[in-house]
């Protein structure tokens, strides 16, 4: 639930700014109020889009429950999971400084088009990138926990996201966004390093990877993965009661080489010529 809620929480937030960016740029110029339909359109389409496409992948993976298909399926969920949510946070710290500025030159484009449907393009594919993404997360963290636990997360986080959206939309500059952005990116990527690890795991089962038998410690006697606590601590952090050495030389080497690398990079805003 913990690890739902910080990634519904992270994109519905950036969902939601550029949403508002749209709306109050289009405020601004005094658009036809037809072209406020338009973006609702593009963002219904794109959200019902990626709600069917998120059933299909969900269905089709746990159609083979117990068997050796899923655990390929689950390995490669979580490796790719891993790499987009580290690409995804790169991107952000790179370009949350001037996306604003992007997102207008965009929309004068778009607005060239007078019935609208270029604009409704623009907002759609945004969102529905947004909610792309989040179906690839929350498909690998379902691996993990119940349904319950991924509903009330979903519901904690969105709400949050939205909250800090509007909280940022009308209060700009007074609040830290590069605080708020380095904390939330930080959790992304440990997430990610608990996915890549989960990922070694399925593969070292499946024998596409060596070093299965080669266990570091068994800490289950103290904390079980099966616990409240270790099955939290598990699909957040990564925790792991009897972790392999590959498992956490993955985990370790992934901390080490993004961490302090995003916490480094800063956008530079682009200027204007």
């Amino acid at each position: 639930m913990l690890a739902t809620a910080v990634i519904f929480a992270r994109e519905s937030l950036e969902a939601s700014l550029i949403v508002a960016i749209i709306f109050s740029y289009l405020k601004q110029t005094q658009a036809s109020r037809n072209l406020y339909g338009q973006v609702w359109m593009g963002i219904l389409i794109a959200l019902t889009v990626d709600g069917i496409l998120g059933m299909v992948i969900w269905f089709t993976i746990h159609a083979y429950t117990g068997t050796s298909l899923q655990t390929v399926l689950e390995a490669i969920t979580y490796v790719f999971a891993a790499i987009l949510l580290t690409a995804m946070s790169f991107w952000m710290k790179n370009h949350s400084p001037h996306l604003k500025h992007d997102l207008q030159e965009n929309i004068e484009k778009s607005l060239n088009d007078s019935k609208g449907w270029t604009l409704g393009l623009l907002a759609g594919v945004t969102v529905g990138r947004e909610g792309l993404e989040t179906t690839i997360f929350i498909l690998a963290i379902s691996f993990q926990t119940t349904s319950g636990a991924i509903i009330w997360g979903a519901l904690l986080g969105l709400g949050t996201g939205l909250y800090a959206s509007y909280v940022i939309y009308h209060l700009g500059r007074k609040l830290p966004l590069k605080s708020f952005f380095n904390v939330f990116g930080t959790l992304l990527l440990i997430f990610a390093s608990a996915l890549l690890a989960d990922g070694v795991e399925d593969f070292q089962t499946l024998h596409w990877l060596p070093g299965g038998h080669w266990i570091l410690w068994n800490t289950g006697h103290i904390l079980s993965e099966s616990s409240v606590l270790g099955d939290i601590l598990h699909t957040f952090i990564g925790y792991a009661q009897s972790p392999t050495g590959l498992q956490m030389a993955v985990y370790v080497g992934f901390l080490l080489l993004t961490i302090p690398r995003y916490l480094t990079v800063s956008g530079k805003i682009p200027v204007k010529s």
